[in-house]
């Protein structure tokens, strides 16, 4: 018959010593589940960005760039030409020339094209763009200056 030859004392220290590894385990397993939130609200607010810039790449496209009076046209034509005058569209377009102008809607389009309006466009003028965000990022305008 065999006999236990393990004490009182060495099966305390076996189960202190499991003990001690076990709340090691747990404390790295909570301490990897904080790493993975936190990079998953990185991830989460960095694909939310770069949905929002591939969203507004058409309208972004005009920031610093210079365009002439015909792509300032086709963009109002685009971007507010659904709206009806009794509208108003999500953005803005203010346009320099002699005259200073603002269309939040499709109503003067026709009027961009007629040469002896004062919102006349010359399709060959040159514009310099700049986007106009509000303090949350969101684009809410756009201006175009003849240069």
């Amino acid at each position: 018959m065999k006999t236990n030859n393990i004490t009182d004392v060495t099966k305390i220290l076996i189960l202190a010593a499991s003990t001690i590894i076990t709340c090691l385990i747990v404390a790295i397993g909570m301490n990897m589940a904080r790493d993975a939130k936190t990079l998953s609200n990185t991830a989460t607010s960095q694909m939310s960005e770069l949905n929002d810039d591939i969203s507004n790449s058409d309208i972004k496209m005009y920031d610093g760039s210079y365009v002439t009076g015909s792509e300032v046209v086709n963009f109002i034509k685009k971007q507010l030409g659904d709206y009806a005058a009794s509208q108003t569209a999500p953005i803005y377009v203010y346009v320099k020339t002699v005259s200073e102008n603002t269309y939040e809607n499709g109503n003067n389009i026709a009027n961009i094209k007629n040469f002896s309006h004062n919102m006349y466009i010359k399709p060959t003028s040159s514009f310099l763009g700049k986007v106009v965000k509000n303090i949350n990022n969101v684009i809410i305008g756009v201006n175009f200056i003849q240069q």
